[in-house]
């Protein structure tokens, strides 16, 4: 069981949930830096169709890359519940129910958001960066789109991945996990749309939450909704033998958000190569067993490209880490990448 300790001396162990109420409200209050700073999130329940009962428990509106606006259909849960079987049966009639049911939902969350002022300037800034002519038509090309789900649990247990694979639909986790102090203080660690895991310009790589100013946050998940290749480090055998050898990857963590925009993937070859080689072109991105992470399979063998080397005084990337291809083909460096990425 782990236990944080953090600069002041202070113990923080594991709190569970035993209401799902307090641990939505958790949700609610932390959407901006789990969902990002532009993201409209309404925790407001509604039938999704006349004939189904089931009713999710929010509903997102992603606008961090604004041209491509996502709509993805939430569902709150906590472990002590054994939610698997229930979110299983919640996911599968929000998958079949959803196209004949976007019309209604597509009424609903604008009647919501125009009554939100917080809410409806998102939108409307959003809107304004895009190509769409005015927020009606904004939010179409958000609803009018293939299903997405996700699952915003306090603990991702092994079955809940076998569960939602099984569906066979665009179905992401979160995990929001609490700890407690003695004196009753709180702190959150949690995963996030577009990830936290990509550290390399930075001297402590890490996959707890950061100490980031807004826009700061902001800036790096605009890139990342940018970006169109994964960057993996890779050892040399594993290189060799699998991204090599087999035309394909395994065991990699992709943020919700992620997963259709992701069309290559590149290698990053540790010490003592040091450098980005190769790339190849995804051709499909699947559930990797049932550990909540994805295999990505080839659609060519990985071709080599201009060597972007470990640059003085950049960090070797610990994590994946998002980046634009063509970006990515001209740059020299590690650093370069981000900075050129962040710029």
């Amino acid at each position: 069981m782990p236990i944080i300790l953090d600069p002041q001396g202070r113990t923080f162990r594991p709190f569970s949930h035993e209401r799902e109420a307090t641990f939505e409200a958790d949700v609610v209050n932390l959407a901006d830096q789990i969902f990002g700073p532009s993201s409209i999130y309404l925790d407001i329940k509604k039938h999704v169709g006349n004939d189904i009962v089931t009713i999710p428990d929010g509903y997102l509106i992603d606008t961090a890359e604004p041209d491509e606006p996502k709509l993805f259909v939430l569902e709150n849960e906590i472990v002590s519940h054994d939610p698997f079987r229930h979110i299983g049966i919640q996911m599968l009639k929000f998958v079949t129910s959803f196209d004949e049911s976007q019309r209604s939902i597509r009424t609903f969350l604008m009647e919501k958001i125009k009554a939100n002022p917080k809410l409806l300037r998102r939108l409307e800034v959003a809107c304004k960066q895009s190509t769409s002519a005015n927020i009606d038509s904004y939010l179409d090309r958000a609803v009018y789109a293939p299903f997405k789900g996700l699952v915003v649990i306090d603990e991702a247990r092994p079955e809940l991945y076998r569960v939602l694979e099984k569906i066979n639909a665009n179905i992401s986790v979160l995990e929001v996990k609490t700890f407690v102090a003695d004196s009753g203080e709180r702190i959150f660690q949690f995963d996030t749309l577009y990830d936290e895991f990509e550290e390399v310009d930075e001297s402590t790589p890490s996959q707890v939450s950061r100490n980031r100013s807004p826009e700061e946050r902001a800036q790096r998940q605009r890139r990342r909704a940018e970006a169109d290749t994964v960057v993996v480090p890779a050892r040399e055998e594993g290189f060799q033998e699998v991204f090599i050898g087999e035309n394909q990857w395994r065991s990699i963590k992709i943020g919700a958000a992620m997963k259709d925009r992701i069309k290559y993937i590149a290698a990053y070859r540790t010490a003592p190569i040091s450098a980005i080689t190769h790339i190849a072109t995804v051709k499909e991105i699947k559930p990797y067993k049932d550990t909540g992470k994805y295999q990505l399979i080839f659609e060519t063998p990985a071709t080599e490209i201009k060597h972007v080397k470990l640059g003085e005084g950049d960090h070797a990337p610990q994590a994946p880490f998002y980046a634009k291809k063509e970006k990515l083909l001209v740059a020299t460096t590690t650093g370069e990448l981000l900075k050129k990425a962040d710029a």
